[in-house]
């Protein structure tokens, strides 16, 4: 064996997956930016939903047989809970109705005292709180009162403690007990439900993956592809053939699975001899999962199929679907996180949906219009991977693309690789990882001084050293240059309209996925500092507006400008949504960037996106701080809400503001 040799292919293999522009893409610059903006998306999500639990109040009914001035107290002491109520005792007490109101969770706990007497001859107090550990609100309610009741076990033990005579009996004031009412089946589903959608979801895709790659991506190597292509069948047949052969394949492997769940966990619990008294596991809920599992697999399928179609090879499909599985597996994995629960917000959000909805089944809790939802939207998304897929076989020059793009940072014109759409996506995901590791960092710090860092040091000075370093004109770039006043003037008019948009937006956004109050409290310190209000002008509105536009705009969208300008003000703007690093602001912030690259593309000169960023920015700061002395907003808006059918005339408004831009700066272009 020639070491030598083995070196060289070595080197040479490694050289050829070095220069594959997608290889390095896909296998590690994908994985070290997905990791910090899925832990963002995850850690805003829970921090929401724990918030809102927590913030939630939960009802319990309070049973007292003894009705002495103890027990009063422990009425209070409930009662003083800002987050706990305490139902009105009853004359008449039937059990078995309170067990029913936990279980349909109009109330979280039920609460019996009563009391008994020690050999000694103290007194206890027994307190019986029963709730459903299925269920996250009862089961957080339970704990809140039992840390109340052990406060107030051991204020009793200091009252009795104080006396002369003590016992070792003394010290047990109260005999707290616990009773989970959730039947077995529930407790088995409550525990399958947590695993069970992580295992199917992924099931699913790995099984849709190995179909797909050998279709389509495995007859391009096999060089059989294009004997089926000069057959009677049309090219959507094809397609649609291909599809449903996935489909099958992922149909048979999730069945089979399910099949040996089942009987696996019979055979366990048998061979455990534990004793269910007739308990059987749901197998209606397993029919059930399987059924609905079917949109899901024709969407994995689609996705899969189209993934296959664009690659020239298998290792190339292989590739791409890498980073495909990385998210369904951390999507999935929302199963096994408290304060989760399906509504509308997360039944629109793709595996996360099936995921939630898989949990709920096995809980018999499941909401029969989610379930629908659920369903309905990944087969409207189902519709458009399968028109996805039939438009790249009809394109050839996709289907057989033969071209291998290397990736190359520098080459003999370094002007032409800096604005390259490549170098800049490249360029991108460095500074977002500096926003994450840095940025964040600073601002953790210490939040005035860490945002003057971010905007100064990660997003002007990267890019005023990139352009000295490829030898462009910083000002022709850029484009600094003058503009007509009256486009000033018209962003001026623009600044309320947007911000009103941005805001009903915003309030829409929040009715599917409500925001954390940790996050409003965070907004509400960047807009509401310490510090004088010119000085957070100047940090919060003046060099965010220099900075973020010489970036977003002077560099990202004069790259993508070579696609086409309306994709280069889109794919610009939801790249700025990106880089805020916010789940919650995505959508509005993205809107934002499109328009200000509008601007910048209309009016051809940098200041007048600045100065429009500043405006909006700066409003949000002087509206914050001083909207309760402005008549128009007092009179307009309750708890902070714009009304909806201010929508309208807003709309209005900005579409003539929009024509007189066109019609202003038609001549320029």
């Amino acid at each position: 064996m020639n070491l030598k040799k083995i070196f060289i292919i070595y080197k040479k293999e490694l050289l050829d997956l070095l220069r594959d522009k997608r290889t390095v893409v896909t296998s590690i610059i994908l994985p070290i930016v997905l990791y910090p903006m899925i832990m963002i998306g995850f850690s805003s999500m829970m921090s929401r939903q724990e918030t809102k639990l927590e913030q939630k109040t939960m009802t319990a009914y309070l049973h007292d047989t003894i009705n002495d001035e103890n027990t009063a107290s422990f009425r209070e002491r409930l009662e003083a809970e800002e987050t706990l109520q305490i139902m009105n005792q009853v004359p008449t007490f039937n059990r078995q109705t309170y067990l029913e109101l936990i279980e349909d969770k109009s109330i979280q706990t039920l609460i019996e005292i009563q009391d008994s007497i020690s050999d000694a001859g103290f007194q206890i107090y027994q307190i019986k709180i029963s709730y459903d550990k299925t269920k996250e609100e009862s089961e957080l309610t339970y704990k809140k009162i039992k840390e109340i009741i052990n406060k107030i076990e051991d204020e009793f033990v200091e009252k009795r403690l104080a006396k002369i005579q003590v016992q070792k009996e003394i010290l047990n004031a109260v005999d707290l007990k616990e009773e989970n009412i959730a039947p077995p089946e529930q407790m088995l589903g409550f525990a399958l439900g947590k695993f069970l959608p992580y295992l199917l979801i992924i099931i699913t895709i790995s099984s849709a993956s190995v179909a797909s790659t050998d279709l389509v991506a495995g007859e391009k190597e096999r060089g059989t592809l294009e004997t089926i292509l000069v057959s009677a069948a049309r090219r959507s047949e094809l397609v649609v053939g291909k599809y449903l052969t996935i489909i099958t394949i992922s149909i048979i492997t999730v069945l089979l699975n399910l099949f040996s769940m089942y009987i696996s966990f019979q055979h366990i619990i048998k061979q455990a001899g534990v004793d269910t008294g007739g308990f059987q596991l749901p197998l209606a809920n397993f029919a059930l999962i399987l059924i609905i599992m079917l949109p899901l697999l024709t969407f994995f399928s689609a996705i899969l199929l189209s993934l296959s179609t664009y690659s020239r090879n298998a290792k190339e499909a292989h590739s791409y679907q890498t980073p495909l599985m990385f998210a369904a597996i951390m999507l999935s994995m929302v199963s096994f996180l408290p304060g989760f629960e399906l509504n509308l917000g997360f039944a629109l959000i793709p595996i996360v949906n099936y995921s939630l909805l898989i949990r709920d089944i096995m809980l018999n809790n499941f909401n029969t219009m989610l379930l629908f939802v659920v369903v309905g939207w990944t087969l409207l998304f189902d519709f458009f991977a399968v028109k996805l897929s039939i438009y790249l076989f009809n394109n050839e020059s996709i289907l057989f693309r033969k071209n291998d793009q290397s990736l190359k940072f520098w080459g003999k014109n370094k002007k032409k690789n800096i604005l390259s759409p490549q170098f800049a996506i490249i360029f991108f995901i460095l500074i977002i990882l500096a926003l994450y590791y840095l940025g964040g960092s600073w601002q953790m710090k210490d939040l005035m001084s860490g945002l003057i860092k971010t905007q100064l040091i990660i997003f002007l000075l990267p890019v005023l050293l990139l352009l000295r370093f490829g030898k462009l004109d910083t000002k022709k770039v850029l484009q600094l240059q003058k503009t007509r006043p009256l486009n000033f003037l018209l962003v001026l008019i623009s600044a309320l309209p947007l911000i009103i948009l941005a805001a009903i937006l915003g309030q829409i956004i929040n009715l599917f996925y409500p925001v954390s109050e940790s996050y409003l409290k965070a907004m509400e310190e960047l807009v509401n500092s310490d510090i004088s209000l010119l000085s957070n002008i100047f940090i919060v509105a003046v060099l965010p507006g220099i900075c973020e536009e010489i970036f977003s705009r002077g560099y990202l969208l004069k790259a993508f400008l070579s696609k086409g300008k309306w994709n280069a003000i889109i794919i610009s703007g939801i790249l700025f949504g990106v880089m805020h690093l916010d789940i919650f602001g995505l959508i509005p912030k993205s809107l934002l960037g499109i328009w200000l690259g509008y601007l910048f593309v209309r009016t051809g000169s940098i200041f007048i996106p600045m100065f429009a960023h500043f405006l909006n920015n700066a409003f949000a700061i002087l509206i914050s701080r001083f909207g309760d002395q402005i008549p128009i907003i007092t009179n307009y808006i309750e708890d902070g809400i714009f009304p909806y059918w201010m929508i309208i005339p807003t709309i209005a408004v900005l579409y003539f503001i929009i024509n007189a831009f066109e019609n202003f700066n038609f001549r320029r272009e």
